[in-house]
């Protein structure tokens, strides 16, 4: 079977420990080979995600932070530039939250919140899960693993997609929501590129810095020079990182420490 050009990079998050980065390796091949399979490139970079959701060390899924209730929420967005975008947030409730925000991709919504995000995904016959901490328990949310968002950006050659997943920050208000469902704030696709962002979501927001990063890359920079500016938008007291690919290629880096993988496909 002749190979498809791919190109692919996926990263663990802000924070997230380098030595990690077999996780990412295995999310970029489960990218590929749901792209050999003819599933779609939106569909391949969500079961990128998926791996990541599932492996337990990140702030995604499985390995999602509790919110002050003790109870877990999550965001979780894909977007295409075909001009998809689908995505879910404080919804709880289930194994891969980036399914959720597939599915909603697919429907005539952008975002779907909170009960009737969990509704729609029970609706869709999605694997529930139960992650909690329970109130009480004397869980100190400051001690918690200082990960962020998970993400995945890909082309091959035609299309572009990004996808995040978050299990939002430790201890926050319960509905509190982040960067990562935003349109333009988390992560962005266009004709040019596909741009997946992790770290202070509120920073993240307010700077709209995946929809600004895009725009460095319609304006033809490399890949790793646009990643270094998008770097120096935040202070190191804001963690960031950014994946980013372009028809030139692909980057990635980050103000903390950022397991990550990227691979190109002939």
């Amino acid at each position: 079977m002749k190979t498809k050009k791919l190109s692919v990079i996926a990263h663990g998050g802000a924070g997230s420990s380098n030595e990690h980065s077999d996780g990412t390796e295995k999310a970029v091949q489960a990218c590929y080979e749901a792209n050999q399979n003819n599933s779609g490139l939106l569909h391949a970079v969500a079961q990128a995600v998926v791996v990541l959701e599932d492996d337990g060390r990140y702030n995604a899924g499985k390995g999602s932070h509790a919110r002050e209730n003790g109870k877990v929420e999550h965001d979780a967005a894909v977007m295409d530039s075909e001009g998809r975008f689908g995505a879910v947030a404080a919804m709880e409730g289930f194994k891969n939250p980036i399914q959720a925000a597939k599915a909603v991709s697919e429907t005539k919504y952008q975002i779907l919140a909170g009960d009737g995000a969990a509704k729609f995904a029970g609706d869709q016959g999605l694997e529930p899960t139960q992650l909690q901490t329970v109130p009480g328990s004397g869980k100190d949310f400051s001690t918690s693993p200082t990960t962020d968002t998970v993400g995945c950006v890909a082309f091959d050659g035609t299309t572009f997609v990004a996808a995040l997943s978050t299990g939002g920050m430790a201890g926050a208000h319960y509905g509190r929501v982040g960067d990562v469902p935003i349109i333009g704030s988390g992560l962005y696709a266009g004709s040019d590129g596909a741009v997946a962002a992790t770290g202070d979501g509120e920073s993240i927001m307010m700077k709209i810095t995946a929809y600004r990063t895009y725009k460095l890359i319609e304006k033809g920079g490399s890949p790793q020079a646009i990643v270094d500016e998008a770097i120096s938008w935040f202070p190191l007291t804001d963690a960031f990182g950014v994946i980013l690919v372009t028809r030139k290629g692909s980057a990635g880096g980050s103000n903390r420490s950022m397991a990550w993988s990227s691979r190109e496909y002939a």
